[in-house]
């Protein structure tokens, strides 16, 4: 078994299409990190600086009125009011480096949002004002801070934070890529039936250690992306490993950002074994790359189409892979709002991935695979 793992591992690595892949990701990646230093993303001062513009749209909705306590003013019109005259409270703590000011209008901020949910003609200004997840999560994120004494960042993305912001980024189409990338993982043998019978291994062998193969080179890909980020150190620093990340996860709760790091790299193994598995099995069943990931994009595509049926069968493990998205709590923003927990969707993801082996092994039992 380790010499077949060894012979198609060296196989793999001089493979133009992976040698093209790993180039693509560290040119993306190194874009990335140079972009994120231009542009000093993740600088508080840049990102609220238009923040305040959908909430001037929103009065721009109402007639002027007396905004005042006793003013003729609807409680929504004064709310709004409100909010958008403490954003110059939070731009002028920005610009003068004072935290624990810019924490507490932020608090204040969310207080408000949270008051206009609950008001009449609340539906005139929704779409100018975060949901109600976001808001949660901001007031969790910036009561952490206030309680715990810590200091909001006023520079642009150093390395632990965009390590955070780049696996919340490529999270969000990992599964789609993996499933092109395997999408003929076993095409070309089936073609050739006779070289794999040269090989001095059973098939059901064969076909493990040419699953381990592709396994191993996701590992790269996700090693990648972390070495291609290190030059952030030097521009920006390394940052804090414990700082705090908002995300909701059946409730919302505080991650630190190392936490956060780890559970996005687990999901990004589970994801890339379940893709990996799922395209052995519809290459034997279609016999085609483009039908192969066709089907794939199709299951993903599904509860995208049809949100009920994420509340209807919530351990379909194609409701998380976005897991970004579930971690965003973007579930409850649906039409019919489901609540999605990140820990239930690894478990869910196990359970498929355990049931695509036993399919696998029953194909190969049954000799299936061997006549294709």
């Amino acid at each position: 078994m380790r010499n077949i793992l060894k012979t198609l591992f060296i196989i793999e690595k001089t493979d133009r299409k992976n040698i093209f892949a790993c180039l693509i990701v560290a040119l993306c990646i190194i874009g990335m990190v140079v972009f994120a230093n231009a542009t000093e993303l993740g600088n508080p001062i840049k990102e609220k600086s238009s923040e305040s513009l959908p909430v001037k749209v929103a009065l721009n909705k109402f007639q002027i009125v007396d905004a005042s306590e006793y003013g003729d003013g609807s409680d929504i019109y004064k709310n709004i009011v409100k909010q958008y005259y403490t954003y110059p409270k939070q731009r002028m703590a920005l610009k003068t480096e004072q935290p624990a000011l810019f924490i507490e209008t932020a608090i204040v901020l969310t207080e408000l949002r949270k008051q206009a949910f609950e008001m009449d003609d609340y539906e005139l200004i929704a779409g100018n004002l975060p949901s109600k997840i976001e808001n949660e999560m901001d007031s969790s994120y910036y009561k952490y801070l206030k309680e715990h004494n810590l200091d909001l960042s006023f520079g642009s993305l150093s390395f632990y934070p965009f390590l955070a912001f780049l696996f919340s980024v490529v999270g969000s189409f990992w599964f789609i890529l993996i499933c092109i990338y395997s999408s003929n993982i076993m095409i070309d043998d089936f073609r050739h039936i006779s070289l794999i019978k040269g090989y001095p291994i059973a098939f059901s062998q064969y076909v493990l250690a040419k699953c381990m193969t592709s396994i191993g080179i996701v590992f790269i890909f996700i090693i990648e992306l972390i070495v291609c980020s290190l030059p952030l150190i030097y521009f920006n620093g390394l940052g804090q490993a414990s700082y705090p990340v908002a995300v909701f996860n059946g409730e919302v709760t505080i991650y630190p950002i190392y936490k956060y790091i780890a559970i996005s790299i687990v999901y990004m193994i589970c994801l890339a074994v379940f893709a990996i598995l799922l395209s052995v099995i519809l290459n034997v069943i279609l016999k085609n790359v483009y039908l192969t990931i066709f089907v794939q994009i199709i299951f993903v595509v599904i509860p995208i189409l049809f949100p009920g049926l994420i509340k209807l069968i919530p351990f379909n493990p194609f409701n998380y892979v976005n897991f970004p998205s579930v971690l965003n709590g973007d579930s409850l923003n649906l039409a019919a709002p489901v609540t999605l927990n990140s820990y239930a969707g690894l478990i869910y993801l196990c359970i498929s991935i355990v049931l695509l082996m036993a399919i696998i092994k029953w194909f190969l039992s049954t000799g299936k695979l061997q006549k294709i």
